[in-house]
């Protein structure tokens, strides 16, 4: 069967669900106003926010669209309005839902955008635009690679710890290489040091720091001698 033919055989059950969770979803969405004590909020430029009305807002979520309803803060100073709400359901300054989102960025991955657009309308009956496919796809990706850019930055940037104790005259750096065995199927592929024969070790790298305060016969000749660290 095409495309065309599964859509249509299964329309009538998931319009028939998408229109029951959806008309479900839209009453749970209906915010009401705010208590009097609860009709100011803290805004960017240090100043208050004011509640002013409930405004609805279209969101298009796993179940189809729906309809939230929820309270409007306006900054009488900076003009700046705020929807608490969308922040609290993650769908500030969009029109999807997390999980619609989510959709998004997993056919938006595997296949063109618009092939994406018709996995959403036949696999869960959602309608979207190949460019809203594209610009969410390549949001999320963006999002994702920030923050591991950001992680990379911090295992970068350590913390080193204020040095408190006495000071060390000497420190000794000496390094050196050992065979650690692994299973056979992890040495596949992998070189041996004797050509013809299977390799059976994994090389790992070994160091130590240590204080020596003067060299004597049986301290190692690849010892590296560190002088004392100066504040400057």
């Amino acid at each position: 069967m095409c495309n065309e033919e599964i859509e249509n055989s299964r329309r009538p059950a998931i319009g028939a669900l998408h229109q029951a969770g959806a008309a479900a979803l839209t009453e749970l969405l209906q915010f009401a106003s705010p208590a009097p004590d609860q009709r100011q909020l803290p805004c960017s430029c240090g100043q208050r926010t004011r509640y002013r009305e409930l405004r609805s807002k279209p969101v298009l979520t796993m179940v189809g669209q729906v309809q939230v309803s929820r309270p409007y803060y306006l900054c009488p100073h900076c003009h700046q309005g705020q929807f608490p709400a969308d922040v609290e359901l993650d769908i500030e300054n969009t029109g999807f839902s997390p999980g619609v989102r989510r959709m998004h960025a997993l056919v938006g991955q595997d296949a063109p955008f618009d092939r994406g657009r018709e996995q959403m309308k036949v696999l869960a009956g959602l309608e979207v635009t190949t460019k809203s496919v594209e610009r969410t796809a390549e949001a999320i990706g963006e999002d994702i690679a920030q923050r591991q850019r950001e992680e990379m930055q911090k295992a970068v940037q350590l913390d080193i710890p204020a040095v408190v104790g006495k000071p060390i005259p000497v420190l000794c750096v000496e390094m050196d290489g050992t065979g650690v065995p692994v299973v056979k199927n992890e040495m596949l592929g992998r070189q041996a040091k004797t050509d013809g024969q299977p390799a059976h070790t994994w090389e790992v790298k070994l160091g130590c720091v240590f204080t020596q305060p003067s060299a004597t016969k049986r301290a190692s000749p690849s010892a590296i001698r560190i002088p004392p660290l100066t504040p400057e």
